[in-house]
């Protein structure tokens, strides 16, 4: 049997599923169970978060395993999950719970950090630098200089870690990451003299060892196990049975199950009349409540003499989960192109006209950093999500790197405008002209319809 024919059969299953649960909730006068799992998620998640606090991972992944599949459309709950796998080593199955939470909207820099360590202990530091840069100004400085100096980036690490110091946060924890830092730039006379302001004299040589051992190149997993005290040689992806893919939004897949359902025609009748019964009963996705936002540990309170591993990644208790009505569409990713822009937005292009210039958000290493930093920008500056997103791929120098761009504006002055808001926040951006509005001679063209 062919891959396509398995795809069509698991699609055709997934509407009757659909089908089936609409069906049911509507003569039960109910929308709840069809993608909330049951009730128990809560009590799931919950215990998982103690188990995670007492040091157990394993016991925490089971529970948060299984709150995510009861609850497969809950932020929280894969951002704990992602939590659980990273103090268990498990880097692969991290990775892919931290970036299917950020998709259902966890826009944290707890998270993004995390995110970054998973990449960077898999070897991906380009991708890991993206996330580091797209939430700079969420991550405390501490983190995001180790995590760039472990990603590769040792000078911008050592940048970040010298000016926090000289901007007082002077502690154990950061003087260790920036000595550190200097280790895996192979600085080692620089990280000798920072290390041994808060290592005893007969422990600095071990220190000094220690990092040696963990500096080269190919050791990116054993170092940030080393960094988080877990295991170095864990293997394991997450279930395919927990992968995003398979929970669909909810209110998508009623759409979907309705149009398949009113195309079928079926001989009693009863496909039309779900089909109608569905399209008024179906609620609207609603904005989902601010994801939670835990705070890192206060370094200040370490003894001087402690050890490096000084980013924590911990979550923060897990929010109280939706009301039961609204957890069939709960976290709905952000939707740049048709978002409700700010009042004080400048406004974009008349519809189905192509604006004259385009704000540069960032260019990034992969299509996945990039779709992920415009979903950051736009919860950021709720005044992007009245225009179009741009990903195009480029090569530069050999290098593949997707840029993002806002398209649609009316005029340098009003993307200045959203520019300058976008640096207000912590972001970065240029205006430029739209090319696909200067013709050779450098004059304007002639404005044209814009591409749906």
């Amino acid at each position: 049997m062919t891959t396509a024919h398995h795809s069509k059969t698991d699609r055709k299953a997934t509407y009757r599923l659909a089908r089936i649960c609409l069906t049911t909730a509507l003569a039960a006068g109910l929308l709840s169970g069809c993608a909330a799992g049951g009730p128990n998620h809560a009590k799931f998640a919950s215990s998982a978060q103690a188990a995670l606090g007492k040091g157990t991972p394993e016991k925490a992944i089971a529970l948060a395993e299984q709150a995510v599949l009861a609850a497969p459309r809950t932020a929280a709950y894969r951002t704990l999950l992602g939590s659980a796998y990273l103090r268990a080593g498990r880097f692969e199955a991290a990775r892919q719970a931290f970036d299917e939470a950020m998709q259902l909207g966890e826009d944290s820099g707890k998270a993004a950090l995390s995110l970054a360590l998973a990449d960077i202990a898999l070897g991906r530091g380009n991708e890991a630098v993206d996330t580091l840069n797209t939430y700079r100004d969420s991550i405390p400085a501490s983190d995001y200089g180790l995590a760039m100096a472990m990603a590769g980036q040792t000078q911008t690490g050592i940048a970040a870690l010298t000016d926090a110091i000289r901007n007082g946060e002077n502690t154990a924890k950061t003087r260790q990451n920036l000595a550190y830092a200097y280790a895996l730039d192979g600085s080692w006379g620089e990280a000798k003299l920072m290390a041994q302001q808060d290592v005893p004299a007969d422990k600095l040589s071990e220190r000094l060892q220690t990092w040696a051992f963990m500096a080269r190149p190919e050791d990116t997993r054993r170092r940030v196990a080393a960094l988080l005290g877990a295991p170095a040689t864990a293997e394991g992806a997450q279930p395919t049975a927990l992968a995003l893919a398979n929970f669909p939004d909810a209110s998508k897949l009623a759409e979907e199950a309705v149009a398949m359902a009113a195309s079928q025609q079926s001989s009693n009748g009863d496909a039309a009349e779900l089909a109608k019964a569905a399209a008024t009963a179906m609620p609207a996705p609603q904005a989902d409540a601010a994801a939670p936002q835990p705070a890192l540990a206060d370094a200040s309170s370490e003894p001087a003499s402690a050890r490096l591993a000084a980013i924590d990644v911990a979550p923060s208790a897990v929010a109280a989960p939706a009301p039961a009505a609204q957890q069939m569409v709960s976290h709905p990713v952000v939707q740049p192109v048709h978002g409700a822009r700010s009042a004080s937005a400048p406004a974009p292009a008349p519809a189905g006209m192509k604006g004259s210039h385009v704000v540069q958000l960032g260019s990034f290493s992969s299509n996945d950093g990039a779709q992920r930093a415009w979903r950051h920008f736009t919860a950021r500056n709720r005044g992007l999500a009245g225009y179009h997103s741009q990903i195009t791929q480029v090569a530069v120098n050999g290098r593949q790197f997707w840029r993002v761009q806002a398209v649609g504006f009316a005029g340098f002055a009003s993307a200045r405008q959203m520019c300058q808001s976008v640096k207000a926040k912590g972001g970065v951006c240029l205006v430029m002209a739209d090319p696909a509005m200067v013709t050779p001679q450098g004059r304007p063209a002639p404005t044209r319809m814009a591409q749906r």
